[in-house]
């Protein structure tokens, strides 16, 4: 079992109600659901080089050229 202290957080009425509804559609705890929110937050699959050339701005990222579709005979 994995180590987890407790964290305590601050949010609005309105917010923390919307937070426990959604919780509830989704039959976990609201523990459970903002744990996952933040570990989805944390959690990435690109190399961390990579991350940091976004978060920075950096790099020439263009926008490639969308050509239209091909016109293609129908299968008959």
């Amino acid at each position: 079992m994995c180590d987890m202290p407790p964290v305590t957080i601050y949010l609005p009425g309105d917010l923390i109600d919307a937070a426990r509804k959604e919780a509830r559609g989704r039959n976990r705890s609201l523990s459970a659901w903002i744990g996952g929110l933040v570990q989805d937050a944390v959690t990435t699959d690109w190399p961390p080089s990579f991350v940091d050339l976004l978060r920075q701005g950096g790099g020439d990222l263009v926008e490639p050229a969308d050509p239209p579709p091909e016109d293609i005979e129908p299968l008959r």
